[in-house]
């Protein structure tokens, strides 16, 4: 198993992210507490803002899932090789790290710049995002 390490978590992964944001990106998912994009209080208080939020970064979570399959199929040419593998491992680590960063910036600063369009920021006195 160690010879397909990469291959296999890329490709669990990758199903996973299409799986998982395809309802997302439909705006399928209602506001809830277990599922979805949850990063702002914002996207609890108005609904527009939880399925614009939702369905731009199940969009997000889509592409990133299909650059995973594409990354499945490159971490095979070095099948067998438990060093590569666990390199390529090491990148999927880092790639995965650097794309949840990014979906954490920007739905928070998403939510944040709707509910300022909607005047929901700062209201009660203080910015709760």
């Amino acid at each position: 198993m160690e010879g397909y390490m990469a291959s296999v978590i890329s490709g669990v992964c990758a199903l996973l992210f299409i799986g998982l944001g395809v309802p997302l990106a439909n705006r399928r998912i209602p506001p809830n507490r277990w599922y979805g994009y949850r990063i702002s209080r914002y996207q609890f208080e108005d609904e527009e803002i939880w399925y614009a939020i939702n369905a731009r970064g199940g969009g997000h979570t889509v592409i990133t899932g299909m650059v995973l399959a594409g990354y499945c199929g490159f971490t095979l040419l070095f099948a067998g090789e438990r060093g590569a593998q666990a390199a390529l491992t090491v990148v999927l680590t880092l790639m995965l790290l650097v794309w949840a960063a990014y979906e954490i910036t920007w739905s928070v600063r998403e939510a944040r710049r709707m509910a300022r369009e909607k005047g929901l920021l700062g209201k009660g006195g203080a910015d709760r995002a």
